[in-house]
């Protein structure tokens, strides 16, 4: 008996629809892969894992982190030290001291401004002598017979000589120049012309230098007379 064909064999079942994979698992699953993929060509080569670099740094950050920097910074603060500690303890004074200082007044004498530039007429001449300065000092004096009457109180030949005798027997460059004056000077003086005398000053570090008579010549004050003093 012949077999009619197709009769025995088994009627067909319908396929399952395939399922459906989810785009961010299948993302997932492929970094994954890759993670993998990293760490075996790790372990073949011996390399560690590197860490990430850090994206967008600051500059600055990297600058305050060198150690150049410190090192940098830290001579500069040595050589302003040694700077300010020379022109505090061994300067003479700027050329531009007088300039500035000075009230207006024209020609060899020049002195502070009004009203108190009488005290710092005297003031400065004290200064001046502390370091030595004959030029600033005597050109305080207006005439030359005026410097003259000072170089003989102190044995010199000129003005410049006696600052310079002044100034050796000067034991406190700082306290001396830092004369100080009474209240009663310090007011706004009644005239334009005014005496001043060593004596009713403090003065510290350096011998006191006389009697000055100060006046307001144009907008400033200068030396117009001075006398020994009887303090010393």
């Amino acid at each position: 008996m012949t077999d009619e064909p197709g009769k025995d064999l088994a009627p067909r079942q319908p396929q399952p629809p395939a399922p459906q994979i989810d785009p961010e698992q299948l993302r997932q699953f492929q970094e994954f892969q890759r993670f993998q993929e990293y760490q075996r060509y790790q372990e073949a080569t011996g390399q560690a894992p590197q860490p990430p670099k850090p994206q967008g740094k600051r500059w600055w950050l990297a600058v305050l982190g060198s150690r150049i920097f410190w090192r940098a910074l830290f001579f500069l603060l040595v050589v302003f030290s040694v700077m300010w500690a020379y022109n505090h303890f061994f300067s003479t004074d700027d050329p531009g001291d007088i300039a500035q200082d000075s009230g207006g007044v024209t020609g060899p004498a020049q002195g502070l401004s009004a009203p108190a530039g009488l005290q710092g007429t005297v003031g400065m001449f004290y200064k001046h002598v502390s370091f030595g300065d004959t030029t600033r000092a005597c050109t305080l004096f207006l005439r030359e017979d005026t410097r003259q009457k000072f170089a003989n109180a102190y044995g010199a030949s000129d003005c410049a000589e006696a600052v310079k005798t002044l100034k050796t027997r000067v034991t406190s460059v700082d306290r001396y120049q830092q004369v100080m004056f009474p209240p009663e000077m310090l007011k706004t003086p009644p005239s334009n012309r005014v005496t001043i005398d060593s004596c009713a000053l403090t003065v510290e570090g350096g011998p006191r230098l006389g009697l000055f008579v100060v006046e307001k010549v144009d907008a400033g004050w200068v030396v117009t007379d001075w006398s020994p003093g009887t303090c010393g």
